[in-house]
């Protein structure tokens, strides 16, 4: 395998990593990193945490080493938009058969069983909800995506309601939408305060190491692991979950993934006078009618959140100067619906990115003792920690029908190499912020 060129980059400031309750937890320091494990965990998302708690249950005496290059919820497990939903995010859509969409189904709510199991049991005080999510429409030419969905949860037999008019704006304090389709199953969370949360529920043979990039992953018998500050460590198994990086270590051919970078905006906490719009709301979340369209949140903690605007990241960054320009979108999403509210600011602004593939499909394989996964898809913490955890049980030799549909679903589709991908994402891009019109 070949040495990382490209390491993960906090890009702005990250309005759930700032507002953790957990943001000062100090993990393991470096100097405590030891020569050898029997397992080393290469990223620290939500894959990477349930990659090592499900090891230490399998084998309560083995040793667990995680390393994440950056801050922990600082990297893209953290900065997504806290939607851990229960349904496949592309409902309704033709590339996925029914037999798949009953597959995700059982891996997303596995996963939020799980994850709502350790909280509830290790007493964790983190930004939970569950509140579900709307699926929402300003146009009315993106009613047939909330037709569609209800169609495809009608086979599956989940719950869900439609709410239009009078009763949606009474629902979210906006009336700024037309329609909108609600499903009951998705939690909201503040995802770098979950993640972090969990990670110091860890037991005491798993070791947590942030800030520590690897650069090098020497497959064999028994890898090798090399970190950035050339400490080498000796283990049986690796695990990476490292999103798109998963390309840069020569796990996956060419340009597997499609890493499209989004932008997020998050207000102060709002006054009790300002609060009277949403007197009677409880907190929610509103995904979009278009793949471009605004996400917008009212949290917990009063305050209000947007993300919009689609940039490709063909090194899985951007530039300060990008972050600042991304605020007019941001704000012109967030004038409109909330006209009464124009003159709150925002007090955090960042730059996440999304593991797109081209056909939206995941990435789970192994080489030799190296096993690995990344989600393809826009809604997809429930799915890698699904992931991560049946990384370990493949290790293991534990077999399950999930874990079968895992090793043998379609793989991601071929993409061309640079700079045809960067052009083509640009121009594809550029054309559905256009078509997306009021959804932004």
């Amino acid at each position: 395998m070949r040495s990382v060129k490209i390491f993960p980059s906090e890009t702005g400031v990250s309005c759930w990593l700032e507002t953790s309750s957990y943001k000062n937890h100090q993990f393991n320091m470096a100097d405590e990193i030891e020569d050898k494990y029997d397992y080393v965990v290469v990223g620290a998302g939500y894959g990477g945490f349930n990659a090592a708690y499900r090891l230490s249950e399998i084998d309560p005496g083995c040793s667990v080493a995680v390393f994440e290059a950056i801050r922990i919820g600082a990297n893209d497990s953290g900065k997504n938009a806290g939607f851990l939903i229960d349904v496949p995010h592309a409902f309704g859509s033709g590339d996925f058969s029914h037999e798949e969409k009953v597959w995700g189904v059982k891996m997303y709510t596995a996963a939020l069983d799980k994850m709502r199991k350790l909280i509830a049991d290790k007493g964790l005080k983190v930004d939970w909800d569950e509140c579900g999510k709307y699926l929402a429409s300003y146009k009315r030419s993106t009613f047939k995506h909330l037709d569609d969905d209800a169609k495809e949860l009608d086979t599956m037999g989940i719950p869900y309601k439609f709410y239009e008019g009078k009763e949606l704006s009474d629902k979210l304090g906006t009336s700024y939408y037309k329609k909108a389709i609600f499903n009951p199953g998705t939690v909201l969370v503040n995802p770098a305060d979950v993640l972090r949360g969990l990670f110091t529920i860890q037991p005491p043979n798993v070791k947590v190491f942030e800030k520590t990039p690897v650069v090098t992953i020497e497959d064999g018998a028994n890898p090798t692991v090399i970190l950035l500050n050339g400490k080498k460590i000796s283990t049986k198994a690796v695990f990476v979950t490292a999103g798109p990086f998963l390309q840069e270590f020569g796990l996956c051919k060419g340009n597997t993934f499609c890493p499209i970078i989004s932008f997020g905006a998050m207000t102060r906490v709002l006054t009790e006078e300002e609060l009277e719009t949403f007197k009677g709301v409880v907190p929610w979340g509103v995904t979009a009618g278009h793949t471009a369209g605004t996400t917008v949140r009212f949290t917990r903690d009063n305050r209000l959140f947007v993300r919009n605007g689609l940039k490709y990241g063909t090194f899985y960054s951007c530039s300060p100067e990008r972050i600042r320009f991304s605020q007019r979108l941001l704000r012109k999403a967030f004038n409109n619906r909330f006209p009464a509210h124009q003159h709150v600011n925002f007090e955090y602004v960042y730059a996440g990115m999304i593991h797109l593939t081209m056909n939206s499909r995941s990435l789970f394989g192994r080489q030799g003792n190296v096993y690995f996964s990344g989600v393809g898809e826009g809604a997809g913490v429930c799915k890698s920690f699904t992931m991560g955890g049946f990384l370990a049980e493949w290790a293991n030799g534990i077999e399950s029908d999930i874990l079968d549909f895992l090793k043998n679903d379609t793989k991601p589709s071929w993409m061309p190499p640079e700079p045809f991908t960067t052009v083509g994402a640009e121009i594809r891009l550029v054309y559905e912020t256009l078509t997306a019109g009021g959804e932004i």
